[in-house]
């Protein structure tokens, strides 16, 4: 692996970074939701110090990724040799470092304009390090620090607009902006990704001052990206199998332990019976129907307050009565996707020696077909995927999980 020193101004390539694969090591790890990080073992204490520092950037040759140096910390190692060993994370993690404060305090409140959940998560992010006119477009009565915006950075997306759901009312409270952003991205099934310049074209993120989301076509970008993307299904054609030898250490198991196929959520005053919607109909009867009991508490009782008019306390309890029936509907779908599921998995090392390669065939975010014993197979999504380096040689091979999260 090429390991690369990069311009915090420009992003532009620096220095090559000198390791000694005899003795130093480098795990490098991307990952499609959650911030990926490095870490660098090398002998070479007094070079790669000076080349990176701390809150310094670097990259690899045969990757976009930016990752920022977070900690040098200098040891010896089982010989006595001095080490030094350097950690570090993509360059998202700078979202935990924002703050979006200006809801009131303990409560939600709708964001400027009503957006699918792809306009409100790349509204979110750009107005937190894109944002340089110093007005909050969250809440546009609001101001927002213009020293939260990134030099050269845009917010570009990737995401097909031909999936969106509708415009909605999105709500949002204060706290880091990652936090918020990570339930947008589970929301969608979306991720994150950092592009260093490299001449590559997308539609750029920018936001008018009452709010509007808005997208330009740029052939050739020279900012660094916040790119945000969904995956794609290729379970047809991407088949990681144990017969083709791609799997090592491998587990299958099929269960119907815990499986429901419907669930009674207690308190929906709409009396619902939730079933999973994928399930055929006229098939949940008999032997075939094992229900679920889900309490669902009760509604929160509000009270008018001293200065509230009784239409906005109105609009209050309806929005709040809107609220309780959503999360009892989460409650409900939930216990019959997730906890009462039915377990077909495979769980396995993914061999470095599989014939699909990354970038070409396959990318994060996208799910793939699992293959194991007795018919046991599983949709799998890819979410890192992993360079390493050391006296053994080179490696690099994906991670496979069963959610994204």
């Amino acid at each position: 692996m090429d390991l690369v020193t990069l311009s915090r101004k420009t992003y532009k390539l620096g220095r090559l970074i000198e390791l000694d694969w005899k003795t130093d090591s480098l795990i490098w790890t991307e990952r499609f939701q959650p911030v990926g990080d490095f870490e660098l073992h090398t002998q070479n204490v007094s070079g790669v110090s000076a080349l990176m520092p701390e809150r310094s950037m670097c990259t690899l040759r045969d990757t976009n990724e930016v990752m920022w140096v977070d900690s040098l910390e200098i040891d010896s190692n089982d010989d006595g040799v001095d080490e030094l060993v350097v950690k570090g994370r993509t360059l998202d993690w700078i979202l935990l470092r924002r703050v979006w404060a200006n809801a009131p305090y303990g409560k939600k409140i709708a964001m400027a304009k009503k957006y699918s959940t792809r306009q409100a998560l790349e509204t979110w992010v750009w107005n937190a390090i894109c944002n340089g006119t110093g007005n909050d477009r969250i809440k546009t009565s609001k101001s927002y620090s213009a020293a939260n915006q990134l030099p050269n950075v845009v917010v570009t997306d990737s995401i097909p607009p031909s999936g969106d759901g509708p415009n909605k009312a999105r709500k949002v409270g204060n706290g880091n902006v990652y936090d918020q952003m990570q339930t947008f991205l589970s929301s969608g099934n979306y991720g994150v990704r950092i592009i260093r310049p490299n001449g590559t074209k997308g539609r750029v993120v920018h936001i008018d001052a009452d709010g509007t989301f808005n997208t330009d076509s740029v052939a050739d970008i020279d900012d660094l990206r916040f790119d945000f993307y969904k995956g794609r299904d290729i379970s047809g054609r991407v088949v990681f199998s144990w017969k083709a030898g791609h799997l090592d250490g491998l587990t299958s198991l099929m269960s119907s332990e815990n499986l429901m196929t419907g669930a009674f959520v207690d308190g929906d005053p709409r009396d619902h019976y939730y079933t999973d919607p994928d399930v055929v109909a006229g098939t949940n009867a008999g032997w075939n129907r094992l229900d679920g009991y889900v309490d669902g508490g009760s509604k929160e009782t509000l009270t008018q307050g001293d200065h509230e008019s009784d239409a906005d306390f109105a609009d209050r309890k309806a929005a709040a009565a809107d609220d309780f029936e959503e999360s009892l509907e989460d409650q409900g779908l939930k216990t019959v996707r997730q906890d009462g599921a039915h377990i077909n998995s495979v769980d396995a090392q993914i061999s470095p020696f599989i014939n699909f390669k990354y970038g070409a065939d396959y990318k994060l975010g996208d799910r793939v077909m699992v293959q194991g014993r007795l018919g046991a197979h599983e949709k799998k999504w890819v979410t890192e995927f992993i360079r390493t380096q050391d006296k053994d040689g080179y490696r690099a091979y994906p991670t496979l999980s069963s959610t994204l999260s």
